[in-house]
């Protein structure tokens, strides 16, 4: 190891559209399409909406694009249920409330149905007003040091940002921070 020197990593910058388009034997390729697929799947987990956007940005034929997308469901790399179930998770950990873990599973394509049903199940209703408070006093020793009004307004807000009904952030708020 050198000390005192700096070493530089080199990057390839990756733009979507860029590079040679398809020619059309490789657009229509559903084997080409499939590696593709693979390669996107491995940076991070997808929907079969991205999937099918992201290869039709690459130029592939839509029948390429469906035969790849029915091959990986057959052999369970897309799973958009199991996906909104991780997804939910997860966001339910980090304190978001279930409007808002749902609307974040549609944006990412999965089926508006299945998206409500992984958002209730990771944060059932009857559990919202204690999760509700359990972030609202995570948030609160942040908001230490500010005026009591700051303390509510950002505090109601931060909640709101997380999907919990604005009745009920503000209420939560209203009985964690004393206003004069």
């Amino acid at each position: 190891m050198v000390v005192g020197r700096r070493g530089t990593v080199r990057t390839r910058l990756v733009q979507p559209g860029a590079g040679a388009p398809l020619d059309g034997d490789r657009a229509a390729s559903a084997d080409a399409a499939h590696a593709a697929a693979l390669r996107l799947l491995t940076t991070r987990a997808r929907t079969r909406a991205e999937l099918r956007q992201r290869l039709a940005q690459r130029g592939f034929e839509a029948a390429a694009v469906a035969e790849t997308l029915e091959r990986l469901e057959r052999v369970g790399l897309v799973d958009d249920a199991a996906l909104a179930g991780a997804v939910a998770e997860g966001r339910a950990e980090r304190g978001l409330d279930a409007p808002a873990i749902a609307a974040e599973l549609r944006d990412r394509g999965v089926d508006p149905a299945v998206a409500e049903r992984a958002a209730q199940a990771a944060v059932p209703a009857e559990d919202r007003a204690d999760r509700c408070r359990q972030v609202a006093q995570a948030r609160l020793a942040q908001l230490a040091g500010l005026p009591a009004s700051t303390q509510l307004r950002r505090l109601a807000g931060y909640l709101a940002r997380r999907g919990y009904p604005p009745e009920l952030a503000e209420s939560v708020a209203r009985d964690l921070v004393p206003v004069d």
